[in-house]
């Protein structure tokens, strides 16, 4: 799952807010555990002491000490670990429980009731061992006057040890439940993500064979329903703007036909006639060639017009498509010795695809020029035939000037030239790699290039492969006779990769 799905995105921010909700309600039932158990034991010693105060001390002066110090006994005997109690009047010990036991505080330690901040509250102190105990101190003025102080006492152990199992079982439980949640809410959104995969998957797919397809609507009466009418909806107006510039491109190239025509007819007579001067002559012959150029522009408007909407009626057959590459560059031979290219050709067992053998053709002759074109002398023009798992490849590379990186989204646009002056220099109009992507389109492959500038283009083309064992047809076959320019170092019994020099 790749961390900038939506998916992971959600399910990132939900593991999120659900870890700081943990954390705070951790927090929270920490902090109010140990208050709660913190008012609990103060309120009990000070319960504690002012039972003292009313039960013993109020009816000390009519039962007299010997009765005090029984009760006492009786009620917080000594040795009772907690709550330990002490009765003081000034600086006389009146009554005092034993040392607590567990864990072990010796009494005798805790210094008598001096400051006036103790009294009536709770304070804290630390004995000789390290333990932290709780006293409240109750002050008590008597009908005599006599001045009693009533501590009662307990050490807040039980309280950390409360507190540090609470710890450790949320330490356990928070990132437990926290994992669970997180994996919980992954497969629970698997769910509604399902019609956003559905469309992503659909839409993928529309326009590779045909802009027709559609989106399927998801019967969800909510978002995801709206979003699938509203993108088919803008399908809709895609394809009828595609099929508006379809139908211009296909008019206009119709309708220029006829005047060319006329035009040429017309230069064509007027440079027969005698004894024109020879300025006339040179002009005529410009606008000729001129006109020979808007006518080669015309008809290519008008074969991709017709590949693009579907009108080119094609001879769909099995085609070797290695027979076909090498029957092709036979005829440009020439092309490639003039500038003293060497023109490589690389394949390996039969590639058989459906197709029409001129329109192929006519792919690896405008992509193969192109390399001519655009190679220095004594530079290299290699193409390869392979297949790979469902797919017949074809690469043109060469060693040429190569493609700006700003224009190679762009190569296969209509009309569009990385350099203007050069492409007319080199006759060029700008449709032939349009052309190729028509034509690869109206078989169902594709057409992508790759390039650096300086070092030279690669131009790859894909098409739907056919089984092994489909016959090609004679045909096919009359677009792939061998020549005897060719040197085959072809494979005999063997499917290796093979290499054939021009």
């Amino acid at each position: 799952m790749s961390r900038y799905s939506l998916r992971a995105r959600v399910n990132t921010f939900y593991a999120g807010m659900l870890a700081l909700a943990l954390i705070v309600f951790s927090i929270a039932v920490y902090l109010g555990v140990r208050a709660f158990l913190t008012r609990s034991l103060e309120r009990s010693l000070s319960n504690s002491a002012e039972s003292i105060v009313s039960d013993y001390l109020v009816p000390l002066d009519r039962k007299g000490d010997s009765w005090f110090l029984a009760e006492m006994n009786e009620s917080y005997p000594p040795g009772s670990s907690d709550p330990f109690v002490r009765v003081t009047q000034g600086n006389r010990i009146r009554y005092q429980s034993g040392d607590m036991r567990d864990p072990y505080v010796n009494m005798s330690e805790l210094a008598l009731p001096s400051n006036p901040s103790w009294f009536h509250s709770i304070h804290r102190e630390t004995t000789a061992n390290g333990q932290r105990l709780m006293i409240y101190t109750l002050p008590y003025r008597a009908l005599n006057g006599s001045i009693f102080f009533v501590e009662t006492g307990t050490t807040i152990e039980p309280i950390r040890h409360v507190l540090r199992s609470l710890t450790e079982i949320l330490l356990v439980t928070t990132p437990v439940i926290l994992i669970l949640a997180t994996f919980g809410g992954y497969f629970l959104m698997s769910q509604p993500l399902k019609p956003v995969v559905t469309l992503t998957e659909q839409a993928e797919r529309v326009g590779r064979e045909r802009l027709g397809e559609r989106l399927p609507v998801i019967q969800t009466g909510d978002e995801l329903e709206r979003l699938s009418l509203s993108l088919n909806r803008m399908i809709d107006r895609l394809e009828e703007a595609l099929a508006h510039n379809h139908r211009f491109s296909a008019d206009a190239s119709h309708e220029l036909r006829t005047p060319l025509t006329i035009i040429r007819g017309e230069l064509e007579s007027l440079i027969q006639m005698p004894s024109l001067p020879l300025p006339v002559v040179d002009g005529i012959g410009s606008a000729l060639e001129e006109c020979n150029r808007m006518a080669k522009i015309v008809h290519s408007l008008m074969t991709i017009s017709r590949l693009d909407g579907g009108g080119e009626q094609m001879e769909m057959i099995p085609v070797d498509l290695v027979e076909l590459v090498k029957a092709t560059l036979e005829h440009m031979v020439l092309l490639a010795e003039e500038k003293q290219i060497s023109l490589r050709f690389e394949y390996g067992k039969a590639v058989v695809v459906s197709g029409d053998p001129m329109r192929i053709k006519q792919v690896v002759v405008n992509l193969v020029d192109n390399a001519i074109k655009y190679t220095p002398n004594s530079g290299e023009v290699k193409v390869t035939v392979t297949s790979h798992e469902k797919k017949a490849l074809l690469w043109v590379a060469d060693t040429g000037i190569g493609i700006p990186i700003t224009a190679l989204p762009f190569v296969f646009d209509r009309f569009y030239r990385s350099d203007l002056a050069r492409s007319r220099e080199s006759g060029g109009t700008g449709l032939g790699l349009a052309i190729v992507k028509a034509i690869c389109s109206a078989h169902g492959g594709s057409a992508s290039v790759e390039s650096v500038e300086g070092r030279g283009a690669s131009f790859r083309i894909e098409l739907p492969l056919l089984a092994p064992d489909v016959t090609v047809t004679d045909q096919a076959r009359t677009f792939a006779s061998t020549s005897s320019l060719y040197q085959t170092v072809g494979p005999r019994d063997s499917d290796k990769d093979s290499l054939t020099k021009i």
